[in-house]
């Protein structure tokens, strides 16, 4: 940008020519905002721009300009809550054509825009924690950052899943063929099937400028093909915030539950025994040391079996209340095997029974957590729908600390909860008259308040996505994709106690509920 030029510090508008006391023409407003050259020249700027952190460099914009987020909003055609967001972290430049898009509306030099975002060096000593909640983590340092040849995939630590690394053989594709990317295999890629451990093999392409990236299970990619067949690494498998959470959920429950198998196969059948009373349960866990994710599962196990134990006492068609906030939570709907049999055991009965399911998720889970966490929070709202369970989300933070329970008002309630909990899980029946008014009045607020109400599961599912930030055109695209696929061959799962059903029937369901939607294939050069 010439030094001569500036911007309106009430609209935007970028004046060519500047006169000392000069007003702008469109809104009659003065003064104008400089931007000098060497701001381009900073080193936090240049580096901001190149790792594709728009906030920031927005952030840096508006500072050394003085503009509003109004301002700024005006210069590129978008709402002032749209750069509130940005700058919070919560919205992210999905891809170089929007980044071009800012590049022109803010004046950046064009030689600092590259084709794929570069990490920041303080992005990669920094923990998960710091990198904000858009999981910008795994765009710039995880899967848009592979390089050629073996490597890792670096999948980050949550509350309970523990960090995982991945092995990795990326290849670029030889050619397009079909529905996938064609890799040629050879020595590397046969070794890379025979891998004991969970290992990708991954297929790259540029296409429109940027290098993309296409995963694959290895054994999946060669261990059932001829010797020297070549490798298709279908374009339903692209790395983004949808198959990465898919990737982090899988491989961090697999570790987390074959690391305890042994302990597991003690400890499972001691689930069925919760209407006894739960310390026979905790006694034993307190004898183990186990992963948080296996604690997660024997905590799941126990909830589901007593509430099944105990559902006909109730009697009518009970509303649940459940504590999942982030996707780490609710993936377990998704991936643990009991959960899709216990949802369908537990659906309504009859259409618009009244029944359905209660989250509460503050904005402030929202903006806390990454992009493909929200992801897997919304497939599990959306498996729930698909087994016809109505769905309501409050985001009143005064009721998160609620425990899980099943209520029939005016009969009684199963309080069942091992999200968030100490130990496994507490559960116990009553039908004590103030416990269950509490949770009426609960449930009550949540269905009148909800922020994804709607008599329709179409609409539920839409305000779900808009309340989590996420794209629902690219979410109807997506989950057709892996709906024709399937996930299996992208996160097979090795323990016994996990699945993809759960998911695979997620992603349908948001394909039908959402139309249609060509699944669009990448440019073939």
């Amino acid at each position: 940008m010439d030094g001569g030029q500036r911007r309106c510090a009430g609209c935007g508008t970028l004046l060519s020519r500047f006169n000392a006391g000069a007003r702008c023409s469109p809104c009659q407003r003065t003064p104008v905002a400089r931007v000098d050259p060497a701001f381009w020249h900073d080193v936090v700027v240049r580096e901001a721009v190149s790792a594709w952190e728009l906030g920031l460099v927005v952030r840096l914009f508006r500072k050394h300009t003085g503009l509003s987020q109004a301002a700024v909003a005006r210069l590129v055609n978008i709402d002032q809550a749209e750069v509130s967001r940005l700058e919070r972290g919560l919205k992210g430049v999905r891809d170089r054509r929007q980044l071009l898009q800012w590049a022109e509306a803010l004046g950046v030099p064009v030689e600092l825009t590259g084709p794929l975002p570069t990490a920041r060096p303080e992005s990669q000593e920094r923990g998960h924690e710091d990198r904000g909640g858009d999981g910008g983590g795994a765009d710039s340092t995880g899967y848009l950052a592979l390089s050629e040849g073996p490597g890792q995939l670096l999948l980050p630590g949550g509350r309970n899943i523990a960090t995982t690394a991945l092995p990795v053989l990326a290849l670029p594709a030889v050619s397009f063929h079909g529905n996938g990317l064609r890799l040629a295999t050879g020595r590397d890629t046969d070794a890379w099937s025979r891998m004991p451990m969970r290992a990708l093999i991954v297929a790259s392409r540029v296409v429109e400028g940027m290098k993309r990236h296409f995963a694959l299970d290895a054994r999946w990619g060669v261990s059932e093909r001829p010797a020297g067949a070549k490798v298709d690494v279908p374009v339903a498998y692209e790395l983004d915030d949808l198959t990465y959470g898919i990737l982090w959920a899988v491989a961090g429950f697999d570790a987390a539950l074959l690391g305890d198998d042994g302990a597991l196969h003690d400890l499972l059948p001691l689930t069925t025994r919760a209407h006894e009373g739960p310390d026979t349960l905790r006694d034993a866990l307190g004898q183990r040391e186990l992963t948080d994710g296996s604690r997660m599962l024997l905590g799941s196990e126990t909830c589901a079996r007593y509430i099944l134990s105990q559902r006909d006492r109730l009697g009518g068609e009970p509303v649940f209340w459940t504590r999942e906030q982030r996707g780490e939570e609710a993936a377990t709907w998704l991936f643990f095997k009991h959960k899709l049999d216990y949802l369908r055991r537990t659906a309504p009965g009859r259409p618009g029974s009244g029944s359905g399911r209660a989250f509460c998720v503050p904005s402030a889970a929202v903006s806390t957590s990454p992009s493909y966490e929200r992801v897997l929070l919304f497939l599990a709202m959306a498996l729930m729908e698909s087994c016809g369970i109505r769905t309501w989300l409050t985001d009143d933070s005064s009721y998160e600390q609620t425990d899980g329970f099943v209520l029939v008002p005016g009969h009684g309630a199963i309080i069942a909860t091992w999200v968030r909990s100490e130990g496994a899980s507490n559960v116990a029946l009553t039908a004590r008259p103030h416990t269950l008014r509490s949770f009426a009045e609960v449930t009550a607020h949540a269905s009148h308040h909800s922020v994804t109400g709607s008599q329709t599961p179409e609409h539920r599912l839409a305000a779900t996505a808009e309340y989590l930030e996420l794209d629902r055109a690219w979410l109807a695209r997506r989950c057709r994709q892996l709906a024709l696929e399937g996930t299996a061959r992208l996160a097979s799962p090795r323990s016994r106690h996990l699945s993809v059903d759960g998911l695979d029937t997620a992603c349908r369901y948001v394909a039908d509920q959402f139309g249609a939607v060509p699944a669009q294939q990448i440019p073939t050069r």
